[in-house]
């Protein structure tokens, strides 16, 4: 294959990112293919150590984090996330690099016979797009022979494609009220198909939740006799100075917050790139996951690569500034606690006039809790939608938040949303771009520079 045939190949396979996971489809999601898929490339999934990393809200965050502390004590890594901004190459990492162009193909060439012997097979459910890129990362991480293999899961986690793998730590993050159609809508249906990570023996770090959502967890991990460790308690997050609108040519700030967290009796002062007093939980999710690592032989995993990794890790779209001069950022706020997160975080990010607002989000989310939630802050809304099956339609968009905002527009394509909200803004004003994945995958594309 070259390279536009393995995208097209990979673009084949049925993909609920983009057209959702509907539940009568959701109720034959199991384990039983990947599985099978695993297993017909010699089981790569058992090659290398790994740490496991479920929750609603953070997870990538979290990943991310405990990959640039493992990287900071000089250890081989790799990294699964998903989904991807602009590049599926994106959802595989190697010491924090991106994939290649070939080596996609080269693993597209390496998966593609055994899932067309799947498909021979005449299984009911043939491999989907994630389940065939987690098989892809299982081969490329035991190929590289990284020394940790950091994987995040897609939806849930009890039958999450990444589940088949046995790691040396796994981790439950920020738990909420997300995908309720697929996961159940309490939080306790909710953590329990996130605690189905949980695995005999091996140490789970939990972030701080809901009493509920904790008794679930601590009941999976009884069952199964797994240590349940609490991440560090935060004992303070101090934001960094509030960025002025900067001249033209003065080069874009990378603001450092501050993050104290206690473990045992001692406190530990961390600097943290990721904006947001959210951020802080993530962190300390990561702190957490990094001690039993050293706890368990990675002793390199010690507090000088926890300072350094937490410092330098880089996480797109997550309260990310691009541009100046009308700023841009850049949040993947899909749920209405995240996009109480933002609402939170940027006032005191940056300076600014005005704040125009660019949202698009996907049907199976809650929409008017997403405008809620960001109303206040927003000074215009402008409402758009992906070009994806997934999107909610504009329309139906704006007759369900039209009440939330003191002025909003609807445009019908992310291009036209932001030509939009330029024209609105001046050089002192703030564009945020938010809501699907999907609308930033588009605004990067629009915007020039992003390659697939």
């Amino acid at each position: 294959m070259d390279y536009d045939a393995a995208i097209a190949y990979l673009d084949s396979l049925v993909n609920y990112e983009r057209t959702g996971l509907r539940r009568e489809f959701a109720d034959e999601v199991r384990l039983d293919t990947i599985r099978r898929l695993s297993q017909l490339l010699g089981n790569p999934h058992e090659q290398f150590a790994a740490v496991h990393i479920a929750g609603s809200k953070g997870k990538g965050s979290v990943a991310a984090t405990v990959e640039a502390m493992a990287r900071a004590g000089a250890y081989h890594t790799g990294l699964f996330t998903s989904p991807h901004l602009v590049s599926p190459r994106e959802r595989i990492r190697i010491d924090g690099e991106i994939i290649s162009r070939d080596t996609l193909i080269e693993l597209v060439d390496t998966v593609e016979p055994a899932v067309e012997k799947i498909r021979d097979e005449g299984v009911p459910s043939p491999p989907t797009f994630f389940e065939v890129y987690a098989a892809m990362a299982f081969v490329h991480f035991a190929a590289e022979k990284v020394d940790l293999g950091i994987l995040e899961t897609g939806l849930g986690g009890r039958f999450d494609a990444t589940n088949i793998i046995n790691p040396l730590v796994c981790a439950i993050t920020t738990l909420g009220l997300d995908h309720t159609e697929i996961l159940g809508d309490t939080i306790e249906q909710i953590a329990f198909e996130k605690a189905g990570i949980i695995k005999s023996g091996v140490p789970v770090v939990v972030a701080d939740n809901p009493t509920s959502a904790r008794e679930v967890i601590c009941k999976r991990a009884a069952e199964v006799g797994a240590p349940l460790i609490p991440a560090p308690q935060i004992v303070s997050s101090t934001p960094p100075q509030r960025l002025p609108v900067p001249d033209a040519d003065t080069p874009l700030p990378r603001p450092l917050q501050t993050v104290v967290v206690r473990r045992d009796a001692e406190e530990l002062a961390v600097q943290l790139a990721l904006a947001g007093a959210h951020q802080a939980i993530n962190l300390a999710a990561a702190i957490g996951l990094a001690d039993v690592l050293d706890a368990t032989g990675y002793e390199r995993m010690d507090d000088e690569a926890i300072l350094a990794g937490a410092r330098s890790v880089e996480w797109p779209a997550r309260l990310e500034i691009i541009q100046a001069r009308p700023w841009v950022v850049l949040d993947c706020a899909h749920n209405p606690q995240s996009a109480e997160a933002l609402a939170e975080a940027l006032p005191s990010l940056i300076e600014y006039d005005k704040l125009i607002m660019v949202l698009g989000v996907s049907a199976d989310k809650d929409a008017a809790g997403i405008a809620e939630a960001l109303a206040a802050i927003t000074d215009i809304a402008v409402l758009t939608q992906a070009a994806m099956p997934r999107a909610l339609p504009v329309q139906e968009f704006r007759a369900q938040t039209a009440q939330s905002w003191s002025e909003h527009h609807a445009a019908a394509t992310t291009a036209k949303a932001l030509r939009m909200a330029h024209d609105f803004a001046g050089p002192r004003d703030c564009i945020v771009v938010t809501g699907s994945f999907f609308v930033i995958d588009e605004f990067l594309q629009f915007a020039g520079g992003a390659t697939a």
